[in-house]
C-alpha cells in the first residue's frame, strides 16, 4: 500500500524538522517517520526486542534511533541493531517526488 504523507518535501521538512520522530498510524498499525541527516526514514514503531515504542526514543549522531527501554541502537539506513543484541528493525520504502512524500507499507 502506498500512502501520501505530505504534498511536498518542503512541507515534510516543516512538519518533521531534522532530528525529530513523528508517529504515524496506518490501518491501525504504528510506524515512525524519522528525519535525520537530511533524509526521511520510515520504520516500525515498536522495538523488536520488547516492543517498546521507539517514538519515545532519540536519534543520535550516528544516524541511529535509540530505544528508550534498553538503549538498543538501530541504524536508520539498514535497520540493523548495533550490538546484535536483538533482531533488526523493519524499514519501509519512502519516496520524495515532485508532488509529495510517499511511503510504501
Amino acid at each position: 500500500m502506498i500512502v501520501k504523507l505530505f504534498s511536498s518535501e518542503k512541507e515534510a521538512i516543516k512538519e518533521v524538522p531534522s532530528g525529530t520522530i513523528r508517529k504515524l498510524v496506518v490501518k491501525n498499525q504504528g510506524y515512525l517517520l524519522v528525519h535525520s541527516n537530511n533524509e526521511f526514514y520510515v520504520v516500525d514503531e515498536l522495538c523488536p526486542h520488547q516492543r517498546a515504542s521507539l517514538a519515545k526514543g532519540m536519534i543520535n549522531s550516528f544516524n541511529e534511533i535509540i530505544c528508550p527501554l534498553h538503549e538498543y541502537r538501530f541504524n536508520l539506513k539498514t535497520g540493523a541493531e548495533a550490538s546484535n543484541k536483538c533482531g533488526n528493525l523493519t524499514l519501509y520504502q519512502i519516496a520524495v517526488k515532485s508532488d509529495g512524500l510517499y511511503i510504501e507499507i
